[in-house]
């Protein structure tokens, strides 16, 4: 059963609260409704609630804004002690909504009668610290489901170079499928493979493949499975692949437990003519009308309690500072064809930042319009850029505090992800689906796996 926010012991009604809070119009304006990029021209600031505004802009720099935004979404109540003073009620009770909707994301730690997973030193000294933690976690749990369930295979989907995939075969004796949509991960893994002392298709099979949801994997899996119970995992499945892997598990008689760890929501495909599969991916949740932006989805990959400080003029500020002048620039003098506007906002131009660029907005400036074959001096001149360098520099400040309230809602768009797939399994019979923070946070912020077991024979007449 899913360990859902304090307050809440039914998940339909929790996830309807999810919904209709990501629907609420402010949600959906800083969650892209008006991009950071776009705040000059659609005057954003002027949209948030004035009180709010005022006493953003009575203290004494954006910076203690930022601050302040960012630390009430700690859970520790000792991070909250320095809140700002004055901070309007109306703000307080949106920031509470926050953390009360927001899943669990400590870490779920293993009793210690429970044995640790021992990575084969070939592996661990390839892994760079991150991925260290995330592979000893991930295997210890995994390791765990397969101990307790009787299940002596698992399937990794996005196996990468194996660190995982080889790590449950070499340290916990499992039979491994590895499957990977690139020939040359899979030819790293392999050779990893043999340095472990690993035999191809007797401790672990190797398959290239892209996950799409089609029935010719389902049926390889089944073919390799040979009849035995499986465990379908994987870890940081980026984007849609989450989505594919859980279909797989519903529909592959042999798998019987599932653990995935998704990522890169930004790449999730929503539901579309082209997408009849795409987010949400459940009845429920379809039907309860959830749509989340494309900006939304980006949102749900940020951890804005892990940012290192910025400094007033930090490299991060400037940038989105520098853009949403920009964009107001190229707005009011409508140098694009229509056709190139409509494009930018919908995928948003992107050209090499160079340190040198940074230096001014002239700079900028000047390396932007080239990447968009516009010519300086002609399509906008030099006193332009200054003078709106002039007009906006003070209001540099909005930008900086828009900017973090962009990612604001990190951890409600992820809770709504995780429990879309959660509906998703329940729909299709899987009988307990939980959701668990299986890595250490500031380390690993993607950290929910969902995990769902299948109702078998026996467990359905127990339950009669």
């Amino acid at each position: 059963m899913v360990n859902l926010p304090s307050g809440y012991t039914d998940i339909h009604t929790y996830a309807k609260d999810l919904v209709s809070f990501l629907h609420e119009p402010l949600s959906v304006q800083i969650t892209g409704g008006i991009h950071v990029n776009d705040a000059f021209i659609y005057n954003a600031w002027s949209k948030l609630p004035s009180e709010w505004t005022t006493w953003w802009e009575s203290l004494p720099s954006p910076q203690h804004a930022q601050k302040d935004l960012i630390n009430s979404l700690r859970n520790e109540p000792s991070a909250r002690l320095d809140d700002l003073p004055g901070r309007p009620q109306s703000l307080e009770h949106w920031l509470q909504r926050i953390r009360a909707l927001s899943l669990e994301r400590e870490q779920f730690i293993l009793p210690a009668s429970i044995p640790e997973v021992e990575i084969p030193e070939v592996l661990a000294q390839k892994m760079v610290t991150k991925k260290l933690a995330e592979v000893k976690a991930g295997a210890r749990y995994i390791n765990h489901i397969c101990q307790t369930q009787s299940i002596a295979r698992v399937i990794d989907i996005g196996s990468g170079q194996g660190y995982l995939s080889l790590t449950l075969a070499a340290a916990c004796g499992l039979k491994v499928l590895a499957i990977d949509g690139s020939a040359s991960q899979i030819q790293g893994s392999k050779a990893a493979a043999q340095q472990t002392g690993l035999k191809e298709d007797q401790n672990v099979t190797h398959l290239v493949r892209y996950v799409t949801g089609t029935d010719e994997l389902a049926e390889e899996i089944s073919t390799w499975a040979q009849g035995e119970k499986c465990l379908l995992t994987g870890l940081h499945a980026c984007g849609s692949l989450s989505e594919h892997m859980l279909r797989l598990c519903t529909s592959v008689p042999e798998i019987s437990y599932a653990a995935v760890v998704g990522c890169c929501f930004n790449h999730i495909n929503p539901l579309s003519a082209s997408h009849p599969n795409g987010f949400p991916i459940s009845a429920f949740m379809r039907e309860n009308k959830l749509k989340l932006s494309a900006s939304a989805l980006v949102t749900g990959c940020q951890a804005p309690t892990n940012w290192p400080p910025q400094p007033p003029n930090s490299v991060f500020g400037r940038k989105a500072f520098y853009r949403a002048v920009l964009e107001k620039l190229l707005y009011d003098k409508q140098v694009l064809v229509q056709g190139q506007q409509q494009q930018q906002q919908q995928q948003r131009p992107v050209w090499g930042i160079r340190t040198g660029d940074l230096a001014s907005f002239h700079a900028y400036t000047s390396r932007a319009l080239s990447s968009l074959n516009l010519v300086l001096g002609k399509d906008i001149t030099g006193e332009e850029i200054a003078e709106y360098e002039r007009r906006f520099e003070a209001r540099k400040g909005e930008i900086a505090v828009l900017q973090t309230l962009s990612v604001l809602l990190c951890r409600v768009v992820e809770s709504v992800i995780a429990m879309d797939r959660v509906m998703f399994l329940r729909e299709r019979g899987m009988g307990e689906v939980d959701v668990v923070p299986v890595f250490e946070y500031k380390e690993s912020p993607r950290n929910l796996m969902v995990v769902a077991r299948k109702v078998d024979a026996v467990d359905a007449e127990g339950s009669d």
